[in-house]
């Protein structure tokens, strides 16, 4: 990811000065559309989360058309997730789905509709009604073929049941999501999934001195590989261990 982030950092000094509007050249709009979505989620991945967001409010404003609010949408909700901000991720997937309702845009509005789902477990409203929803939207929409960002959906899909309690199919979610990463070579969100593995396991009893090794090893994978936000996630993690819970084992 520290390589994507350089490269496409590179590529935004011609994303964002050629302007043109739709009418012009509509094959370049929808290209520069999706490629500084691409870039928003890497920089926000690159822990800037800031200039993230700021890259994603050039793209959509108030009227524009369904395949631009669309692409807006399905990025902010993905990146959102990625940071655990359920209230930004919620409120970018619901004006998504507003703008296509009859769901045309499949491969995009997908990942809308699973990341409402997993922002409305991660507020309390019915946990285990939207994972069973996701787990749905993930088998019939993102894996045959395979699609972008299938083991970390999975990843999203272990938190709603952890947030519903179910740590069996949280950690069954959780095994899909690894087995992914090896099936498919996804792995950017490798870090993250290290941090749901951590979370469960403190969730499931295990011994601090577990939990604390696995939230370590995220934090080194996630700098090593330059997915500093996961990298700044785990440890805030590691201080709640320090802070609010006594070694044991």
């Amino acid at each position: 990811m520290g390589e994507a982030f350089r490269r496409l950092t590179e590529a935004s000094q011609i994303l964002l000065t050629r302007v043109v509007r739709r009418e012009e050249d509509p094959v370049w709009y929808d290209l520069q559309l999706l490629m500084i979505g691409m870039l928003a989620e890497a920089t926000a991945m690159h822990d800037d989360i800031d200039g993230a967001r700021s890259l994603l409010d050039r793209l959509a404003a108030p009227g524009d058309a369904p395949f631009t609010i669309t692409v807006w949408a399905a990025h902010t909700a993905r990146m959102e997730a990625l940071i655990g901000d359920p209230v930004r991720a919620l409120r970018a997937a619901e004006r998504g789905i507003a703008a296509d309702p009859d769901f045309s845009f499949v491969f995009l509005g997908t990942y809308q509709r699973l990341v409402r789902c997993w922002a409305l477990a991660m507020t309390g409203r019915d946990p285990a009604g939207a994972a069973a929803e996701a787990e749905r939207i993930i088998a019939t929409n993102l894996l045959d073929p395979p699609r972008a960002s299938v083991s970390t959906c999975y990843g999203h899909l272990c938190e709603m049941w952890l947030a519903a309690g179910a740590l069996d199919k949280a950690a069954a979610a959780l095994d899909r999501a690894d087995s992914c990463l090896d099936l498919y070579g996804q792995r950017y969100g490798e870090g993250l999934l290290l941090l749901l593995r951590a979370r469960l396991l403190l969730a499931g009893g295990e011994s601090v001195a577990e939990v604390r090794a696995v939230a370590e090893r995220c934090r080194t994978l996630s700098t090593e590989r330059g997915t500093h936000l996961f990298a700044r996630r785990a440890e805030e993690f590691l201080a709640t261990l320090n802070d609010g819970h006594l070694e044991k084992g």
